[in-house]
């Protein structure tokens, strides 16, 4: 586990060094534990690699020109010893390779590889990569297990491969910059290079402002800067044919086109959950240092730590710690204590470890969390899992499994009732539709609201979208109408050079439930959690591991029927199911979803007040350009008077003109204070 950074020049540069260096060093909390660098140049010319032994090392390079550059800050996890020091190149030297994060199969594969006569110096997923890619060429990442962003130069082929797991739970940016392209784990790392400005995309950060939207493309809120596809391989051509000419190619290996939904909404797809749970779980104990676990009280994570401790007999080589992080909110209705108490209580033994989130606090770290971030946070809620994290990196854990995704598979939200009754609705089964309808309506403050949007999803989706347009012009009107009606960026000839992709849904989803579905898995919802909880995560130096969403799991989950996954008025139905007997009745019997969710109106009206007051009323904020001073005190006003609407449109409002004061009118952000 580390943050990886690369260089791809046009030409050979003799200010390689310099730049991968403070690319490398930049990204020195996502591996502490070890980081170098090396430079390759052509001919046959031997690469040069330094190490950086701390935070601040000064390191001086020779005189090389170097075609290609990649470095690592390692987090040793699986492998300790020197065995899984990156950069690594495979014994010939043929080929490098940088990686970030863990293949979980790594033990299977190694032995599949070793089939074939190949050997390995150590026992690191890191050579397993290396040595698959080696083996099966691009075929290989549909072979991992896991989460990874990894980059590969292939002299033989004469190319750098990037790839990306299927629904990027690992970050990975690139940049095109004055000499060349660049890729890294941290948009701040690109951000060092000459060349790559400070300017937003103002598309994105419109879809930011009004909706709360993050990482719903591939672009960034930098308009330099954007994501690596999650489930596809770019191969970058380092001998192009011309100047001009494209220099990559980018294939999808995930999502593949679905099979039929056949399985069952009964006892057997219950069944089939808890086994897959089971093997995904074993999987992700796999560590050399001990492993902790997030704990929020909702479904997901006491199903992961129950679960845990059944499976711990038949794992005598687990290093599960049994030490459990939660965020708490002492006297508040928003507080989940508990159901953490009633985990507690059914699992005897286990260490509790409970951060109480005090808005104060957030006001201290918040500069520090906007520069880990890179990007804005759409809610204080992410704060909530920030103080997790500090409080497991105080406890000394550098691994820890998260609930992330269990919602987003099998329909946690109440949003998916609308989508779903539509469905049914639109198939003519209007009985089916009014009964759900009767008992999910205590989560939409009745039936009416909740028919009201089930309205809407009967339209075509050309009407919802005019209708939504429509909505945001008349609702924002505290922030500038050049932000509302700017168009999609147009990217510079340079920048076409490199494929990006498109988040897009597979294209056998036609039914209005599924497409939702799919719509929340890839694109609007858990593509920004994955983002909140990798960079506060490794803000500590932990790496999150995220069960639920191992490939087999996810493939489940995609082809059950709408019916296993809500029914009776209950979300998740199919996991309370399979979780009947190992998570506490208390938990599995919860209608409300929170999941380390902030009391925003209470914040924003009591502590949190004079800090968005003084931004609200600040030079800087007016003469920003996409703020309305007039709109913002309209809505302020209202805020004030009652209207909790107007909560979140206010954080987003502040906390973009807290990070662009942070990461914009800051060179490269700073660094971490």
């Amino acid at each position: 586990m580390c943050g990886i950074a690369g260089l791809i020049f046009g030409s050979p540069d003799a200010q390689a060094g310099a730049m991968i260096g403070a690319m490398t060093q930049c990204l020195f909390h996502r591996g502490p534990d070890d980081g170098a660098a090396v430079v390759v140049g052509t001919g046959g010319a031997r690469p040069i690699e330094r190490r950086f032994p701390s935070a601040n090392a000064s390191i001086e390079w020779p005189h090389h020109s170097g075609v290609v550059a990649l470095g690592a800050r390692r987090l040793s996890i699986v492998d300790r010893s020197d065995g899984g020091h990156q950069p690594m190149s495979s014994a010939d030297g043929h080929a490098w390779i940088v990686f970030n994060g863990e293949v979980y199969n790594h033990v299977e594969l190694r032995d599949e590889l070793r089939g074939r006569g190949m050997t390995f110096r150590g026992m690191c997923d890191t050579e397993v990569a290396l040595a698959a890619y080696r083996a099966w060429g691009l075929d290989c990442f549909a072979r991992f297990r896991g989460m990874w962003a990894l980059a590969i130069v292939d002299w033989v082929a004469g190319r750098v491969v990037l790839s990306r797991d299927r629904l990027g739970i690992k970050p990975l940016y690139l940049a095109a910059f004055e000499r060349g392209y660049a890729f890294a784990s941290e948009i701040k790392a690109l951000r060092r290079l000459p060349g790559v400005s400070a300017d937003v995309n103002e598309a994105r950060l419109r879809d930011f402002l009004v909706e709360g939207l993050l990482d719903h493309t591939n672009d960034t809120l930098f308009a330099d800067v954007w994501s690596m596809q999650p489930g596809a391989i770019l191969e970058i051509d380092l001998r192009p044919p011309m100047l001009t000419s494209v220099l990559g190619r980018l294939t999808t290996f995930w999502p593949t086109e679905r099979r039929s939904a056949t399985a069952d909404a009964g006892s057997s797809a219950s069944d089939r959950l808890r086994d897959l749970l089971d093997e995904s779980l074993r999987l992700h104990v796999r560590s050399d240092v001990p492993i902790g676990s997030c704990l929020s009280g909702g479904i997901d994570s006491s199903a992961i730590v129950t679960s845990l401790r059944s499976l711990a007999p038949f794992a005598p080589d687990s290093t599960w710690s049994q030490h459990t992080f939660s965020a708490v909110l002492p006297g508040d209705p928003l507080d989940e204590s508990r159901y953490v108490n009633a985990v507690h209580a059914a699992g005897p033994g286990l260490h509790d470890h409970r951060a109480a989130c005090e808005p104060a606090r957030l006001l201290d770290d918040l500069d520090r969390l906007l520069w880990h971030q890179d990007e804005p946070i759409a809610s204080p809620g992410v704060f909530m899992q920030w103080e997790v994290m500090r409080l497991a990196g105080e406890a000394g854990l550098s691994v820890l499994l998260d609930g992330q995704g269990g919602d987003e598979l099998f329909c946690g939200y109440a949003g998916y009732w609308p989508a779903r009754l539509a469905s049914l609705m639109r198939r003519g089964r209007f009985l089916r539709a009014a009964s759900e309808c009767r008992t999910a309506a205590s989560g939409w403050r009745g039936m009416a609201t909740l028919f009201a949007r089930c309205v809407t999803w009967t339209m075509p989706a050309a009407l919802r979208e005019f209708l939504r347009r429509e909505r945001d012009l008349q609702r924002n009107t505290h922030l500038a109408p050049e932000l509302l009606a700017v168009a999609e960026p147009v990217r510079a000839p340079y920048q076409q050079r490199i494929p990006r992709g498109v988040r897009a849904l597979p294209a056998d989803v036609r039914c209005v439930f599924d497409r939702y579905c799919w719509d929340l898995l890839l694109v609007r919802s858990l593509p920004a959690l994955l983002h909140y909880e990798d960079r506060s995560s490794m803000a500590f130096s932990i790496e999150a591991r995220v069960p639920w969403l191992d490939a087999p799991m996810v493939d489940f989950a995609m082809q059950l029927p709408a019916s296993a996954k809500l029914r009776e008025g209950r979300t998740k139905a199919i996991v309370r199911d399979a979780m009947a007997g190992r998570v506490p009745d208390a938990v599995l019997r919860r209608t409300d979803k929170l999941g380390f969710s902030a009391p925003v109106t209470r914040w924003m009206l009591g502590p949190l007040r004079t800090w968005w007051r003084d931004l609200f009323a600040s030079r800087s904020m007016k003469e920003r350009g996409c703020f309305e001073p007039k709109g913002l005190a309209r809505i302020a006003s209202r805020f004030e008077m009652g209207d909790e609407r107007w909560a979140l449109p206010i954080w987003r409002a502040a906390i973009v003109e807290q990070w662009a004061r942070r990461m914009l009118d800051q060179r490269a952000g700073g660094a971490a204070s």
